[in-house]
């Protein structure tokens, strides 16, 4: 169907939600328009200098007239096969548009613009015997060559089409096919490729394209290389991961055997928004950011790329990969196209500025030395620079002005300076930075009622300022050289016993402390205990760090009052929405450490988990599953299913070992869920807290509780409540040995905890069990 549309109900006035340097001059709403959301676009001049911008839909191909970029006209349409993937190039007077939906390359004969909007289609599917059906991306140089990107033949690489002899008949001239390509460039007889799932770029040499040479490879920051541009001279490529929290990254290619990284920069740091397509006009690089729209960085420093422009194309707050899909900044108005993924095709009229930059070299004040790794923060920018191995820094700010800049590094004096910067101008403030006096800090680590020393035993210092980790040696011990006199909080544990953490000032006069671990089996994922995972989906693995919650059913927190922030979860990628890093296409495992059970009595299994599926086609089917092996039978002893109640919390659980299995001397535990096709549910789960005692303190009596303590947790005493008459009490660890005892009654119900370590504990009163927790 080729038709030509008035767009007076589709054309609607931008929305402004952020924008520098960037304004909005027309809109075109697609979802109006043909119910259909977009991916990238290209522009088109015809014989006229009238201007076109060609915009791919989930639901086919457009092309609109945007010379009056206040009044765009859509003046052709091609419905497609839907995809999420539709991408566009042109030559001369055609269009070439590749798709991840079946059916081949799509090219378009412009040729009557703009006298006639009956434009001649044809679908090209590859030679006799090598078809192909899908394709990623292409690139279409000013050769007369395409280049097919990610195709569902071969590795899914390169396929090099001469499109010059016949427009609208292509033929296959070569094949790159080492590795699948997910988007690329070609500059002259070069080639440049971004391999997003191996994690890599490659420059190629294409001066026989029957016969392509590979030059040389470089790793992308966050190893999900998603798309290069190169500068007009070669030398210089720009590249996108397209994974939150990552880069655009600038290289150093004049030497395509030895790609160097020369900068790198995200749009948002700390928010986790998502690049996704750069391209290199003139000293600027225009980014389409998904989430945070278009991005215009000045490189006429490659090694110190500056923000300079921005329009927010999306107007939620959410950080995903929604938003900005692709921006074309090259028509000769200077018009920038930009297409939103729900909001429609943007007509934005950029102003291209320089940055003002400051260079210089830190230096040490006491040696002279160089110094690296020193962070430089311009006063009211988001962006932090970092001196190099000899102490050079590069950084800037958008606009002429006196701003203060902060210099700092552990174990110095921090310095702010007040400099004069000009826009365009490179202003030069070297530093000397003075060092703070250091001292040293002794940690040993024994066990408890032997006094013997722990060997290996993980040993973390935080403090505002710093985060010092390491391991006793074969004495128990670990020095450490700090600087800073602040309140620490000290972690240590080791396989084997219960870690312990506690909050205490450090100063040059502390000298040392001694840390007594009780022998047992626990674990709160603050260190890495030997845990390991049987990862068979395709996203969703388990991960230990601290929790990020992607929903209000998720939780982004681990169980309260334990050491650390740290938890097994599945899918921990940060900045994604409750589908992006979810269990998907399979199973994954997590397994426990071996361990030796055989010296407990009646030893129970201890844990926090949470589970979460919702949503699919069909009703949630997907569970949460416990078992345990002996070395010889597997029990299952756990599992949860849909059940909203609990989404959102951490659930304890506590099981009598005994009641399911023989106990062994290689005891190991197994927490696995799914989700497979074409069943498929938003499925998460988080494991915390694990630990094995006897059966005295099991965590299921916990409910029991009639008799409560306040305040939980607690740095000193407690109190309890509800008590009617004298009562003995007990406090055991989560080994059950007993810490204190004594009496209460309705008069004294506190019980002082001064010199009880931090830890879990519980009290034993009037037949009920109290857990509490000692924080200091």
């Amino acid at each position: 169907m080729k038709i030509i549309y008035s767009l007076l109900l589709a054309i609607l006035p931008a929305i402004s939600y952020s924008q520098v340097n960037i304004d909005s001059v027309g809109h075109v709403n697609y979802s109006t328009l043909h119910d259909t959301g977009l991916n990238d676009v290209w522009g088109y001049v015809d014989e006229e200098n009238n201007e076109y911008a060609l915009v791919g839909g989930i639901k086919g191909t457009g092309v609109v007239d945007v010379t009056d970029p206040s009044n765009p006209n859509e003046v052709f349409w091609e419905p497609g096969m839907n995809s999420v993937w539709r991408d566009l190039k042109t030559f001369g007077d055609y269009a070439y548009v590749t798709t991840e939906a079946m059916s081949g390359l799509l090219i378009i004969d412009l040729s009557p613009l703009p006298a006639s909007s009956a434009l001649t289609t044809n679908y090209y599917f590859g030679p006799s015997g090598q078809e192909w059906q899908s394709a990623h991306n292409l690139y279409v140089d000013s050769a007369g060559y395409a280049y097919i990107f990610g195709t569902n033949r071969g590795n899914g690489g390169v396929i090099i089409l001469d499109i010059a002899t016949d427009p609208m008949n292509p033929i296959e001239v070569g094949v790159f096919d080492d590795w699948y390509v997910h988007d690329g460039y070609v500059l002259g007889d070069t080639m440049y490729l971004a391999h997003i799932s191996d994690g890599f770029i490659s420059i190629v040499d294409i001066t026989d394209r029957a016969n392509p040479v590979l030059l040389g490879t470089k790793d992308t920051p966050n190893n999900f290389a998603h798309n290069i541009w190169t500068s007009a001279d070669g030398q210089f490529a720009y590249t996108t991961d397209e994974l939150p929290y990552s880069y655009i990254t600038a290289y150093d290619i004049s030497d395509p055997s030895n790609i160097i990284e020369v900068d790198r920069i995200q749009s948002s740091p700390g928010v986790g928004t998502i690049p996704h397509n750069a391209h290199v006009i003139g000293d600027y690089v225009v980014t389409s950011h998904y989430s945070d729209g278009v991005i215009i960085h000045d490189v006429t420093y490659p090694y110190n790329m500056i923000e300079v422009g921005e329009y927010d194309t999306y107007p939620s707050q959410i950080v995903d990969y929604e938003g900005c899909w692709g921006a074309y900044p090259y028509l000769p108005s200077g018009l920038l196209l930009a297409t939103d993924r729900t909001e429609g095709l943007y007509l934005l009229s950029p102003t291209y500025t320089k940055a003002a930059y400051l260079e210089g070299i830190i230096t040490d004040a006491s040696t002279t030395n160089a110094l690296d790794l020193v962070d430089v923060v311009i006063q009211g920018d988001d962006q932090a620079a970092s001196s190099d191995a000899v102490g050079f820094y590069a950084t800037g700010i958008l606009g002429t002005g006196t701003y203060d800049v902060t210099y700092s590094k552990v174990g110095y004096f921090p310095q702010t300076i007040a400099v004069d910067l000009v826009t365009g101008v490179i202003t030069n403030q070297n530093v000397a930075l003075v060092p703070i006096p250091p001292y040293s800090f002794t940690v040993k680590v024994r066990e408890s009622g032997t006094n013997n020393p722990i060997i290996g035993a993980d040993i973390l210092l935080e403090c505002a300022f710093l985060t010092e980790i390491d391991q006793s040696n074969g004495l128990g011990d670990r020095t450490f050289t700090l600087y800073y006199q602040e309140p620490y909080t000290i972690t240590v544990g080791k396989w084997g016993y219960v870690t312990d953490c506690f909050q205490q000032v450090i100063d040059q006069n502390t000298g040392e402390i001694t840390v007594f671990l009780d022998p047992g089996i626990y674990d709160d994922f603050t260190f890495d205990f030997g845990w390991s995972t049987s990862n068979f989906a395709a996203t969703g693995h388990w991960e230990r760090g601290k929790p990020n919650s992607t929903s209000a059913a998720i939780p982004g927190f681990d169980v309260a009052f334990d050491c650390g922030g740290a938890a097994f979860v599945t899918g921990n990628a940060l900045g994604v929405n409750a589908n992006g890093d979810d269990v998907d296409g399979g199973e994954v495992t997590l397994i426990s450490p071996v361990m030796d059970l055989t010296g407990f009595a009646d030893p129970q299994v201890n844990y926090a988990r949470w589970f979460y599926t919702q949503f699919g086609p069909n009703a949630p089917d997907d569970s949460l599953k416990v078992t345990v092996s002996n070395g010889i039978t597997v029990a299952q002893i756990d599992i949860i299913g849909n059940e909203p109640a609990t989404f959102g919390d951490w659930q304890y659980v506590n099981l009598r070992l005994q009641d399911y299995i023989t106990i062994s001397s290689t005891m190991q535990f197994f927490f696995q869920t799914s989700d497979f096709d074409p069943d498929f549910n938003i499925t998460e789960a988080g494991i915390d807290m694990f630990f094995i005692n006897e059966s005295v303190v099991g965590l299921d009596e916990l409910s029991k509780t009639e008799i409560s303590a306040f305040p939980n947790p607690t740095d000193g005493s407690i109190e309890l409540t509800n008590i009617e008459s004298e009562q003995e009490y007990t406090i055991v660890n989560t080994n059950g040995q007993v810490i204190l005892s004594g009496t209460v009654d309705p008069n004294s119900a506190s019980i002082g905890l001064d010199s009880v370590q931090s830890g879990l504990y519980f009290i034993h009163v009037s037949n009920q069990i109290i857990k509490i927790f000692k924080t200091k």
